[in-house]
């Protein structure tokens, strides 16, 4: 298992950009926001990283299909009773394989059930949570959830 590092900073208000140590970065600012647009909202980075974990793993665990052609589509749904929380999130693979292929059929099922049973990291820490701390400048736990 790998450990990460991410680091936000802010462009001005309500615009941020994540970089990776790696040099990739990704713009974060509310969708109602004319500014700072083109950008990502966290929820939708939350739905990417799945929909991105998903096709990697799926390139693994269903190797022997051809895939080239998949999308996974990746939304959510939150009601008031949420909380502030996302209520369900779905996640879609859609692809059309060869007709009267079962085989085919069958190794993309099994690829899909094991992304999220198994191998996803990011699936499987929506599904179940993660132990969150945040701390001050001066290293104080200020929040500790999960």
């Amino acid at each position: 298992m790998a450990d990460y590092r991410i680091e936000t900073v802010r462009n001005g208000d309500r615009d941020w950009t994540a970089r990776n140590d790696r040099g990739a970065e990704v713009r974060i600012a509310p969708a109602d926001s004319p500014a700072a647009q083109p950008s990502f909202t966290p929820v939708e980075l939350l739905l990417a990283a799945l929909g991105g974990c998903g096709g990697l793993v799926v390139d693994r665990t269903a190797r022997t299909v051809p895939h080239d052609d998949l999308r996974i589509v990746v939304e959510s749904r939150s009601r008031p009773e949420d909380d502030g929380r996302v209520g369900v999130v779905r996640v879609s693979y859609e692809i059309a394989l060869p007709e009267g292929d079962t085989d085919a059929a069958e190794a993309l099922e099994r690829g899909i059930r094991l992304t999220h049973e198994k191998y996803c990291t990011v699936s499987r820490t929506v599904e179940h949570g993660a132990r969150v701390e945040a701390t001050g400048p001066d290293g104080t736990v200020l929040f500790m959830g999960g």
